[in-house]
């Protein structure tokens, strides 16, 4: 039996996930949990940083303009996608490192980087350093969907989760859980869900390919 996926991530990610899910032949539908909106914020001056780092497209996303003055520095990016949007907001050095945030930071230490800003969401995962100051700036929020959204799918099915956030969110929401196989981007979020699910299966990376690949393994089941 072929089971739907339900991808819970906030738009335009999610639709565009949920083409490529559809691509590979799954069948699924959309329900974001929580709603993106940019926040204001005062651009630090750019001769505190000799480097960015970013770990969200998002972060580009709602940036991009007061990122600007940033262009000249060296950024980092975690994994192809956030490399290929910071290349087209108009960065001219990049760097696709790991698809872990305090890995990056290592990377960027390792490069010689001291100084880093890091445009992030308001819930933000700290990164550190013993050798590098870090100052994260949230450039956008993600807000829960309020009332909660009613599920497309009654019966079994797979809901894929892309934060310990969601992940509660989630739970808060399915009547059912034992219907539920869950898929979650990380142990993080696999932990923040619960217990009383039908399975539990956690991503091998963060990543969208990893999560569609085990995603086509539990659909088919």
């Amino acid at each position: 039996m072929s089971l739907p996926l339900l991808i819970t991530r906030p738009e335009p990610a999610a639709s565009a996930t949920a083409a490529r899910a559809r691509a590979r032949g799954l069948t699924a539908s959309v329900t974001p949990l929580f709603e993106l909106r940019a926040l204001a914020w005062q651009p630090p001056s750019p001769e505190a940083f000799d480097a960015v780092i970013v770990t969200s497209t998002n972060a580009l996303r709602f940036g991009a303009r007061a990122l600007q003055a940033y262009h000249h520095l060296p950024l980092l990016a975690v994994g192809d996608a956030s490399a290929v949007a910071a290349c087209d907001a108009g960065f001219a050095d990049v760097s696709a490192g790991v698809c872990d945030g305090q890995a990056l930071v290592e990377l960027a230490a390792q490069a010689g980087y001291r100084r880093i800003l890091h445009p992030c969401g308001h819930a933000h995962k700290l990164l550190h350093h013993a050798d590098v100051v870090i100052t994260p700036v949230p450039v956008y929020a993600a807000e829960a969907i309020d009332p909660p959204p009613a599920l497309p799918f009654d019966g079994p099915m797979v809901a894929a989760v892309y934060s310990p956030r969601a992940a509660a969110r989630l739970a808060e929401i399915v009547r059912d859980r034992s219907q539920t196989h869950l898929l979650t981007i990380s142990a993080a979020a696999a932990e923040a869900a619960g217990i009383g699910w039908s399975s539990i299966h956690s991503a091998e990376a963060p990543t969208e390919a990893a999560m569609l690949a085990l995603a086509a393994q539990i659909c088919e089941q």
